[in-house]
């Protein structure tokens, strides 16, 4: 038997996010350390794009549950330890639409602002990204940031089909997209505050 939690009434939001990311961690351990070390990432990368406070906040919390949506992805799917097939492939891109959905039932003041940051984070800046095929500054500033800061760690960690990808090689890839999956404007100002941590 253990104690239930106490929830602290004064502070539903709190309890909100903290029941989100305890749900995030029991369902995935990669998805939600890989969503933490995206927040760090996003948040030094937001300033230095001169994202104003209200704006690196929202960026914080949409990087930090940028895949809560995976919670609704089937195991077969989310856990497959090889690359995706069509069909699983299909099923994994609605997570972003699902997130915002989940972040929308937090209730919180910014839940809006926030959702439209997660559905974001797939676009591209040519427009061939999913779910709504938005374009250059048609994409929030804050997920242009999260889409590079997302694919990054992506690329440099352990994944369930495979190990962590060097720097170089991550940076080389992330080059090759600008003005396809990302921002280059973005992406010159990463690469100056990447340069200084590794």
């Amino acid at each position: 038997m253990f104690d239930s939690p106490r929830f602290d009434d004064a502070h539903p939001q709190a309890c909100s996010i903290d029941a989100l990311s305890m749900s995030l961690q029991m369902r995935d351990q990669y998805t939600r350390f890989h969503c933490d070390r995206v927040g760090l990432l996003g948040e030094q990368l937001g300033r230095l794009c001169d994202l104003d406070e209200a704006e690196r906040a929202h960026l914080a919390l949409a990087a930090r549950f940028h895949d809560i949506g995976k919670i609704g992805i089937p195991d077969n799917v989310l856990l497959h330890p090889a690359r995706l097939d069509d069909e699983q492939r299909a099923i994994m891109r609605t997570h972003p639409e699902r997130g915002e959905r989940i972040f929308a039932a937090t209730g919180r003041s910014d839940a809006a602002a926030v959702g439209r940051l997660i559905r974001a984070h797939h676009e591209a800046f040519d427009g061939g990204g999913y779910p709504d095929g938005l374009k250059g500054s048609e994409i929030p500033l804050a997920a242009r940031v999260l889409t590079i800061v997302d694919g990054y760690d992506a690329m440099t960690s352990n994944r369930p089909y495979r190990g962590p990808m060097p720097h170089a090689k991550a940076m080389g890839i992330l080059a090759e997209q600008q003005g396809g999956l990302i921002d280059p404007d973005v992406f010159a100002t990463f690469t100056r505050m990447i340069s200084t941590a590794v």
